[in-house]
């Protein structure tokens, strides 16, 4: 859960949208463009585990961002609901992915009825939800034996320059969730509703630059949240490590995808009374 950390409570035009984390409402809301530019595609196996396996009917994609797994699903003819807090985000989302039924809403507020749900995805999202009622509204609206599938780019900090990458965010990460904490997976799987099916991960180097790395570690959420002065101090230290690695190279990363499925609960039997 994350009690003890600064969230924001938002609602937008009467709809209640839940809890958005102050680093996520906050950097988002200021780097939604550069986020989308720098951030990775998933592997293509993922998406296509995703459809080939989940998608049945419409998969509800949950803190959709600006739509990058998103357009990979509806690439390859998946219906997709894409559902948003950030008000940066959702309209990036929305025009970038014109093809997907953007919502506004959260995982704590899922805009969508009791038990009509397939497949709920989160790509690089679930470490900000607000575990206990995040959970809750994803079993409310999961049909029975419903699946909810998280998807993620992982660094693969096994290479030097990436490893120290990462020790300079570490510096300003502060108490932000992170997907590295494993906080968001012991919550689900701690929960009895919950049956763990499949567990994936393929590696997904990805071209980059040396600003395509430095924009990369500007679209972390809690540094775009910095001030002008310290993000650009960060930025420069981001260059200093990157800087002898040539014009392109690649940012190596691992395409990770864990589901687990909506366990059917035993009913009475029928006595005749």
């Amino acid at each position: 859960m994350l009690s003890g950390l600064r969230c924001v409570k938002r609602r937008v035009s009467g709809h209640h949208v839940g809890v958005v984390h102050e680093a996520a409402a906050t950097g988002y809301a200021r780097e939604g463009e550069r986020y989308h530019r720098s951030r990775p595609t998933y592997h293509p196996g993922v998406a296509r585990r995703v459809v080939d396996r989940y998608g049945h009917g419409v998969v509800v994609e949950l803190g959709a961002g600006t739509g990058i797994f998103t357009r990979q699903l509806v690439d390859l003819g998946q219906p997709v609901i894409a559902v948003e807090p950030v008000i940066t985000m959702r309209s990036l989302l929305a025009e970038t992915v014109p093809e997907a039924e953007v919502r506004i809403g959260s995982a704590e507020a899922i805009p969508m009825d009791d038990g009509t749900v397939n497949t709920i995805v989160a790509s690089q999202s679930f470490h900000w939800f607000d575990y206990r009622p995040a959970l809750d509204e994803i079993h409310r609206v999961l049909k029975p034996g419903g699946h909810l599938v998280t998807v993620w780019n992982v660094r693969d900090e096994s290479e030097p320059w990436v490893a120290a990458l990462t020790e300079l965010v570490d510096r300003f990460a502060g108490n932000t969730p992170r997907y590295r904490d494993m906080h968001w997976r012991r919550a689900i799987n701690s929960d009895s509703r919950f049956g763990s099916v499949d567990e994936w991960r393929i590696a997904n180097p990805f071209p980059t630059t040396v600003e395509g790395v430095v924009d990369r570690v500007l679209s972390t959420s809690f540094i775009a949240a910095l001030t002008p002065d310290k993000a650009e101090a960060v930025a420069e230290q981001a260059r200093e490590i990157v800087s002898g690695l040539g014009d392109q190279f690649d940012f190596p990363y691992v395409s990770q995808l864990q589901a687990w499925r909506k366990i059917i609960e035993d009913t009475p039997a029928d006595d005749g009374f």
